[in-house]
């Protein structure tokens, strides 16, 4: 065997090891979800990929029996959930956990600077003989509690307990079970919501953690888990299971029909390895332009065989029948496979183009993919051909129906012209997609699952918030402390039950200023006196209560919050870069068209949905994908035109890709199947792989149209 075809078959193993090696494979599926310039997508994006809310799971353990779960079991199974790789917290709604217990020192010392949104009001209420006399005995109350030692530390700081002020409404935002037959608990990963890897593991680590438990205990208890890594997985499943179906039937069925048709193993064994080293290629490429290669692009571009293998395919077809001339016979069809490599590669640029980010990968990929195959095909497969094989078997029926359409031309044609002119008249009745979530309608349980849990468990309505922007985080601060105040006044009007901002973890240097110089005026001996009182009366030690020993203190600044624990609490509440910053501002159950008017009138303030930013995006990509499709339809016949210089050629190689797509669209609006931007893409995609037929047809290089046919 010639040193040439060795080195070929030699390369895809040589490849293999490459891609092995050097290639990054990603699984989180935030390379395939929204992204964009405006801020609103930065922030779904952040979100979605890192924020804390999308590493967090809310599950819900109950039983058959509906028996509440046992206060034992509820704690070894906390214990073991700890225990699990990548989880970095689980605890119970309500339960003090492990952040506000490290940070009461923090918040005591700066007691002074955060105690309030509203100082004159407070403490108008408080420094008097009643106000007085009930923070001592909340005091008192506060040290015989089980969180008595942390309170004895901070009282003797802050002997008000002004610190605490805010903290008291914390508890409030997650719901404790009302009919005693299930306990909710949280849980927290280390790894992003998206990264469908790491969660798998830790989804099936759960449901396995839940089995020991069950059997040390001798329960029966069931677990639901719900949160942005459940659907991450599911989606992930489902996309990734049925494209990978598809593929390895396409693939199988590819190699089943190519063997039976040539019968010969040799060109079988040079096919699929220019088709390999092509895929390789095209991996290693993606690499090098994206730093990593994302599973699902290798999913949806395994389909690139089904393509890819059309140029061999003609090759050795043609190659066949003036075998001594191979490589000149090669040559003469090169232009027709560019020009059809061209089309083709102008539906993926459209697909890359269309504003869903995940594609911009697969079109690198797919157009790496489709110009090796293209190279190799020219000036690699003529040099592999060592022996004329025997005759290419005929495809079954081929030579009746050819036969069939030429005898039939007239009405065949007039037949197909009524459909033409049904699917357009048609057009009118498509529908459009509206909500992107409609695009996978197989996960409506995890939905459904989904509302069930949250409404047992939180009262915030996920991905709906407040929205606050401006240049600086003292100036997101201030406009934040502005906003509560208008929300305040929807709680009073029953339109919003609850919100979740900043504060208290985080006022702005304005409003601290402010609260410090405020107490200042307040603690006086007189004051002093009232407070003492107070404390005798609930024997509590006047020698280490009875002082209003509050200093004079900086700020509490935005970057020393960020080096305590309170970082991972504002994770997902605060975004900021060179140019803005961004603070969101959570909401419970809420009216939005009052919400929205309410905030009208305030710059740098809006009401954000996660559910209204995707419909827009769903316009905007449709929009996008109608631009990309005219365009690109504009593109090939102009290719096409350039390369014949004649109008009416053109349009006979365009015209049966083009009416086959739109007897598509036509059954898309009969159906009533409701029309994306991924549709609209994909009808470019058909047309720029489909008008390859009406290429060769049409340049007919070999003189022998039965001959073109057959490839």
């Amino acid at each position: 065997m010639p040193t040439r075809v060795v080195s070929f078959y030699l390369l895809a193993p040589l490849l293999v090891l490459a891609v092995l090696f050097t290639v990054r494979f990603k699984t989180d599926l935030s390379a395939f979800i929204v992204t964009g310039q405006q801020l609103e997508h930065v922030l779904l994006a952040n979100e979605m990929q890192s924020g804390a809310l999308s590493r967090q799971y809310l599950l819900s353990v109950t039983t058959e029996q509906q028996q509440r779960p046992t206060l034992s079991f509820i704690r070894s199974l906390q214990q073991q959930l700890q225990a699990i790789d990548g989880v970095t917290e689980v605890w119970l709604p309500g339960q003090q956990t492990n952040k506000a217990a490290q940070l009461l020192t923090l918040y005591g010392q700066h007691a002074a600077l955060g105690y309030s949104l509203q100082p004159e009001q407070e403490l108008a209420k408080l420094f008097t003989t009643e106000g007085l006399r009930q923070r001592a005995e909340l005091l008192k109350n506060s040290l015989l509690s089980a969180q008595g030692l942390g309170i004895d530390k901070l009282a003797r700081q802050d002997p008000l307990l002004l610190s605490l002020n805010g903290f008291k409404t914390l508890a409030a935002q997650q719901k404790q079970p009302t009919s005693g037959v299930y306990q909710n608990i949280m849980l927290e990963t280390d790894a992003s919501g998206l990264d469908t890897a790491q969660q798998t593991r830790i989804q099936n680590a759960i449901k396995k953690t839940l089995q020991q438990v069950n059997k040390a205990t001798r329960g029966h208890y069931l677990l639901e888990m719900t949160g942005i890594p459940v659907f991450a997985v599911a989606t992930q499943q489902l996309i990734q299971g049925d494209i990978q179906l598809v593929s390895t039937l396409l693939i199988a069925a590819q190699i089943m029909l190519f063997g039976w048709l040539f019968r010969h193993w040799q060109a079988l064994l040079q096919v699929f390895s220019l088709l390999a080293i092509a895929l390789l290629s095209a991996v290693l490429i993606t690499q090098a332009v994206f730093g990593y290669v994302h599973a699902m692009t290798l999913a949806i571009g395994s389909t690139l065989v089904g393509i890819c293998i059309d140029y061999p395919i003609h090759a050795l077809v043609h190659a066949r029948v003036d075998f001594a001339h191979k490589v000149l016979v090669v040559k003469r069809i090169w232009p027709s496979m560019v020009l059809g490599g061209a089309t083709t590669l102008i539906g993926y640029a459209a697909l890359g183009a269309s504003g869903y980010p995940g594609f911009q990968q697969v079109a690198v990929f797919a157009g790496a993919g489709i110009v090796m195959s293209l190279a190799l095909t020219r000036f690699v497969l003529p040099w592999l051909l060592l022996k004329q094989p025997e005759q290419l078997l005929s495809v079954p029926l081929a030579g009746a129906w050819a036969s069939f359409c030429e005898r039939y031309r007239t009405p065949l044609a007039g037949g197909f012209a009524v459909v033409v002119v049904l699917s357009l008249l048609s057009l009118n009745s498509l529908q459009w997609l509206t909500d992107m979530q409609a695009l996978t309608p197989e996960l409506a349980q995890l939905k459904l699952n989904d509302q069930r849990i949250r409404a047992r468990m939180t009262h915030v309505e996920p991905g709906r918030f407040v929205l606050v922007s401006a240049p600086t985080i003292e100036a997101a601060l201030q406009k934040s402390e502005a906003v509560y105040t208008v929300l305040e006044g929807l709680k009073h009007d029953k339109a919003l039950s609850d919100y979740y901002g900043l504060y208290p973890w985080l006022l702005s240097a304005q409003q601290q200023q402010a609260n410090q110089a405020l107490l200042k005026t307040y603690l006086t001996p007189e004051h002093l006196a009232q407070w003492r009182t107070a404390l005798t009366e609930q024997g509590l030690s006047v020698a280490q209560l009875g002082h209003f020993d509050y200093a004079e203190l900086e700020p509490l600044t935005f970057q020393q919050v960020l080096a305590t624990p309170v970082k991972n609490v504002l994770a997902n509440r605060i975004i900021q870069n060179d140019k803005q910053a961004l603070t969101m501002i959570w909401l419970a159950e809420h009216e939005p068209e009052r919400v929205k008017a309410a905030l009208t009138g305030l710059a740098g303030v809006q009401y954000f949905s996660q559910r209204d930013l995707l419909q827009d995006l769903t316009k905007t990509y449709t929009e996008t994908a109608r631009q990309l499709l005219a365009l690109g339809l504009v593109a090939i016949a102009l290719l096409l035109a350039w390369r014949y210089g004649n109008v009416v050629k053109s349009l006979q190689t365009l015209t049966p890709a083009l009416l086959a797509a739109c007897v598509m669209l036509g059954f898309w609006a009969v159906s009533g199947i409701a029309v994306s931007f991924l549709h609209l893409v994909g009808f470019l995609l058909a047309v720029s792989i489909c008008v390859d037929y009406g290429i060769f047809y049409q340049e007919n290089r070999s003189g022998q149209i039965e001959l073109t046919y057959q490839p």
